[in-house]
């Protein structure tokens, strides 16, 4: 009997894109799927997309994110866990596409490797429409580089191109806490206690950039988000270092790339905007400090920025924003 495997997809005003993405699971080549639709507070024509579509095929299954759940995908996608019955699990978006032969590649590349947790496949993004001439991408296949690319913000694949053994995935789940970086933390974890994993260069899903794209993420409404989910996912990955054994979550240089992260949080959200993130600033230098990231050179020149220099960043012309630059390079 072929595995069941199941399709989550948070909605919430997805009804410019839904009906594509759902066209998208229905002309899947494997026909042994549930999709799970979880609504989460839709106020356009989301909920009669899906109605429709779960009347064409009762493969698609229809939720509410009950009201004592957080608002947003990660408890959406959780939640939507709970329903799944699939043998395997995958996430996909409400604006994304999934090539025709995705779940049978993945399933048939699973077969192969039972010993495996999950399976990573590549997506590539698009504006209008896929590319479907591209067939691969080169992807990093070393297992500690992959780890250490998450730990520096450079995530090597997005939420659909994982495949999961259901039991597996229920056991890490998303932050609930976390609404930016909830990718970064969930892929850390999956790496961190999966018996083994597989990254394969097949394209198989297909992830849509909006009109809108650079202006969101260049809003100060989105970096408060990554400052703030920042210090989750520096808590995230402590108590992942205190409660794993695994040799490379001892490795100090975990320590050092994700101190690298900060920077990069500073440089590009933090000292931009040096009046809204100076308490924020403040705390993460605290945590890093005093769960052992920082060196004593690092800990003075850090403190010395938070205390001394960075009230002063903001005003213009004095060169204090650029002598903090030099000073964390």
């Amino acid at each position: 009997m072929q595995p069941l495997v199941s399709i989550v997809i948070p909605t919430f005003n997805s009804s410019v894109y839904l009906k594509a993405t759902l066209d998208s699971v229905l002309s899947q080549t494997y026909t042994n799927w549930e999709c799970i639709l979880v609504d989460d507070g839709s106020v356009d024509l989301t909920e009669a997309i899906s109605v429709n579509y779960h009347e064409k095929d009762n493969r698609f299954r229809r939720y509410k994110r009950p009201v004592d759940l957080p608002k947003g995908p990660s408890s959406a996608r959780n939640y939507g866990v709970t329903k799944a019955n699939g043998d395997y699990l995958i996430f996909l978006d409400a604006d994304d596409l999934l090539a025709t032969s995705c779940l049978e590649n993945r399933v048939a590349q699973f077969q192969q490797h039972q010993e495996c947790d999950f399976l990573v496949f590549q997506m590539q993004r698009f504006h209008d429409e896929p590319d479907f001439s591209n067939k691969e991408i080169i992807a990093e296949q070393d297992k500690n580089q992959v780890l250490v690319s998450f730990i520096q913000l450079h995530g090597q694949w997005p939420i659909t191109a994982p495949i999961y053994k259901t039991n597996f995935f229920k056991t890490i789940g998303f932050n609930l806490e976390l609404v930016v970086f909830e990718d970064l933390e969930v892929a850390i974890k999956a790496i961190v206690y999966a018996t083994d994993f597989q990254v394969f260069y097949t394209i198989d899903c297909y992830y849509r950039n909006d009109s809108n794209y650079q202006t969101k993420y260049n809003s100060l409404a989105v970096k408060t988000k990554m400052v703030q989910a920042f210090q989750t996912l520096l808590l995230s990955v402590v108590a992942l270092m205190q409660q794993n054994s695994e040799k490379q979550f001892k490795n100090q240089d975990i320590k050092i790339y994700f101190v690298q992260s900060y920077k990069k949080i500073f440089r590009f959200q933090i000292l931009e905007n040096v009046e809204v993130f100076k308490a924020d600033n403040k705390k993460i230098v605290h945590l890093l400090a005093s769960n052992g990231f920082l060196n004593n050179k690092t800990v003075f020149k850090f403190f010395l920025v938070d205390r001394v220099l960075l009230p002063f960043a903001s005003i213009k012309g004095s060169g204090v924003a650029r002598l903090i630059k030099k000073i964390y390079n």
